[in-house]
């Protein structure tokens, strides 16, 4: 079922716990932030202008500060102020002329740019992305959903939505992968890509969502009992490498792995997997390595880092996983059945030599308001913890559904996102500062919530801008041979010169153009008979 807002923020039934809020990154952020329109350094030899775009993923109702660096030194600072250009939701731009502070041209050098954006923020957790822009809706099923959070990368802030079924409402999304810009609006390749594999389109392929710290992004197909694709950030086809197969189910391949989670980078990569089948026949949660091939070892059976059943607080089945900075491991269960004392979530500390068998905490027995737990994500900085809950029942009989945030420190429920009770949510995500997205599967939409708080934070562009600076050119070491004069021009790599020459040091006619990258360079020119004088002058 559809149904938008009638402006940014839809109708939130917003319960908080009792007690203080733990405190929160900051929210406004800038993503897609380009110079002259890409991400690769800059140079000139004088002063000119650069263009400086940038998305707000919400207005920066404080504004916007532009800072433009020579090493950690501001040469040049301009503030836009709240609710003026620069500083709306989406894309925006500004120009940086050359100049300092003191509207003096900036001298040789090379320039960092930096933008800060801030916002009086909210007095509580508050939706600020748009139901009615495209990218949002366009998921008819969202079943798992991402954000890059790396700051290195071009395509920081991107989310990414898993798409189990075909959109009737957006052409050519079906099954496959949604990818939206932090404000939802189309990337520049398009909103879809299926990676060239054959997703079901069942309600469970794809499945869950992942971005690596190094961007690769990892969606699992649960119809395959959990294998992983890997792509690249545009999900082309190309780039498909089947990560985690059927060889390396555990448990005589019998595991239905649901995940997964992604820690580290490189050969350093690890996908982490939870057996949703029940103990005492499922296997927990799984961890593999990743090889250079960008795949889990042929018939790799990975690690057991937390069994279930036995001696083991997990004592139903694990069915998402999530991992920390300090590797600790948060797990939830799908109890569905009225008054059951299963434990739905849980903290349990790093791996070390064997799987730990008690949870540093654990929360939801006999909650009925915390059925159906279906996707969890813990924040950049081991703060929050985020479920998502399906609930049980159908349609409008549905209760439970929603999303619960918890204090990643000890399970305490800090907020209940519910815009209604019978909506179902499949999944929960956190971008790098603070922002929590999830995956409403009754209105078929992704949506993002700030946490309360004014805030502020600051991106930096990946490109930097080179002023070279103008140095005259020197003409050396004349010689003659073969009725050729050469003689070596010494002045700046990347610059094109002009060479002249005159007889009478009044009248000069252009000879030759020369272009290098080399500063050096020998140059030969035909001998007039008489004598000549010779100079070089930069091309414009």
């Amino acid at each position: 079922m559809r149904c938008f807002a009638s402006g940014p923020v839809c109708l939130l039934s917003l319960l908080l716990a009792s007690g203080s809020l733990p405190s929160a990154r900051a929210n406004v952020y800038a993503t897609n932030l380009r110079l002259n329109g890409a991400t690769t350094n800059l140079a000139y030899l004088t002063t000119t202008n650069v263009s400086i775009s940038y998305l707000l993923n919400e207005p920066a109702s404080a504004g916007v500060t532009i800072s433009i660096k020579s090493n950690t030194a501001v040469v040049r600072t301009i503030n836009l102020t709240g609710g003026a250009a620069g500083t709306l939701r989406g894309t925006n731009t500004a120009t940086w002329n050359g100049k300092d502070n003191n509207s003096n041209n900036v001298t040789a050098g090379t320039f960092s740019v930096s933008v800060t954006a801030a916002t009086g923020g909210f007095g509580d957790w508050t939706q600020i992305s748009d139901d009615a822009t495209e990218g949002n809706y366009a998921a008819y099923t969202p079943t798992g959903i991402a954000v890059n959070r790396n700051t290195n990368s071009p395509y920081y802030g991107r989310v990414y939505i898993a798409n189990a079924d075909t959109n009737s409402f957006v052409s050519g999304v079906s099954a496959g992968v949604v990818k939206c810009n932090a404000d939802g609006s189309p990337p520049a390749e398009g909103l879809f890509n299926a990676g060239g594999w054959p997703w079901a389109g069942n309600g469970n392929s794809p499945w869950k969502v992942e971005v690596a710290a190094d961007d690769f992004v990892y969606v699992s197909d649960w119809s395959s009992n959990g294998v992983v694709l890997r792509f690249d950030q545009t999900i082309s086809s190309v780039s498909r490498v089947v990560a985690l197969r059927n060889d390396n189910w555990p448990n005589g391949g019998l595991a239905k792995l649901s995940g997964p989670a992604i820690i580290g980078s490189g050969t350093n990569t690890q996908i982490w997997m939870a057996d949703t089948n029940v103990a005492p026949g499922g296997v927990g949660i799984r961890r593999y390595n990743v090889t250079a091939t960008g795949a889990v070892a042929t018939n790799d059976l990975g690690t057991t880092i937390i069994t279930t059943g036995g001696s083991s607080q997990l004592t139903h089945s694990p069915f998402d996983v999530a991992v920390d900075r300090s590797n600790r491991v948060y797990v939830i269960q799908n109890e569905t059945t009225s008054g059951n004392t299963n434990y739905r979530t849980f903290r349990f500390p790093p791996f070390t030599n064997s799987p730990p068998t008690n949870a540093d905490w654990h929360v939801g027995a006999s909650d009925d308001n915390f059925r159906g737990a279906a996707g969890i994500a813990v924040d950049a900085s081991a703060t929050y913890v985020a479920v998502a809950l399906q609930g049980v029942g159908s349609g409008f009989g549905r209760t439970g559904g929603g999303v619960k945030v918890l204090s990643a420190a000890n399970g305490a429920t800090v907020a209940t996102l519910t815009p209604d009770v019978y909506h179902d949510h499949n999944d929960a995500s956190w971008d790098n500062v603070g922002n929590l997205y999830v995956c409403d599967n009754f209105d078929q939409v992704w949506r993002a919530y700030s946490p309360p708080g004014a805030n502020t934070n600051t991106t930096f562009a990946l490109a930097t801008v080179q002023i070279i600076g103008l140095t005259a050119p020197t003409l050396t070491a004349p010689g003659y041979a073969c009725g050729q004069f050469q003689f070596t021009l010494n002045g700046q790599s990347n610059v094109t010169y002009i060479l002249l020459s005159s007889t009478n040091l009044a009248n000069w006619n252009p000879v030759t153009t020369n272009s290098s990258a080399a500063a050096t360079r020998l140059i030969t020119v035909s001998a007039p008979a008489p004598y000549n004088f010779y100079r070089a002058l930069i091309s414009q």
